[in-house]
């Protein structure tokens, strides 16, 4: 289905290049020098490089082989690359499932919530957003306006307070549709922001 892939390609894409930024800010971090551009670039190519036989990450591979490529270029800045990738992305105009996607990395960067599609016969984990892919699928016009609310399903004793992240985050409007006190389990659901709950 093209919505998992592009959601599994996009959340790849940004953990790759957060996690690589991050790394590269732990390692200048520690010194009190000015760390030259080469020698930056020198630690995302280490960082970067076991990427590309990660399995997990083989839909992302040919943009890794490009980043490592702006790195060895002569005069290349891959953190400067990196940096503008993720404020373009962050500058882009969502439609559909990209606002969808949005929101799932901002309760990611914001609440540490992670952010899978339910895949029938496996076990959920507690503290895990759990979304049904056919409800993705179907919950989108051809125009890219969402014509359903989404459900969010997820085991986690402060689920009610991400009602106000998802609210305050201006993409789209969340209600608790269930709540069991006892198990923490939760069941939200997620209107397009035109929708008055």
């Amino acid at each position: 289905m093209q919505i998992k892939r592009d959601f599994e390609y996009y959340h790849n894409l940004h953990d790759t290049v957060t996690h690589a930024l991050l790394h590269l800010l732990s390692k200048v971090s520690t010194t009190n020098r000015h760390v030259l551009v080469q020698t930056r670039n020198d630690i995302l190519i280490k960082y970067l490089k076991p990427k590309l036989k990660d399995k997990r990450l083989a839909n992302i591979k040919k943009d890794i082989k490009l980043m490592l490529n702006v790195a060895r270029k002569q005069g290349g800045n891959l953190e400067m690359r990196l940096h503008e990738l993720n404020s373009k992305a962050n500058r882009t105009k969502l439609v559909g499932a990209e606002k969808l996607y949005n929101l799932l990395v901002h309760l990611y960067d914001e609440e540490g919530i992670e952010s899978r599609l339910f895949e029938e016969g496996s076990d959920a984990e507690p503290g895990i957003i759990y979304m049904i892919e056919e409800q993705i699928e179907h919950g989108f016009d051809q125009e890219h306006n969402q014509v359903t609310p989404l459900s969010m399903l997820i085991q986690l004793e402060r689920a009610p307070e991400l009602i106000e992240s998802i609210n305050h985050h201006g993409l789209f409007l969340a209600e608790m549709k269930e709540w069991n006190a006892q198990t923490h389990q939760a069941h939200i659901l997620v209107h397009p922001v035109n929708y008055r709950v």
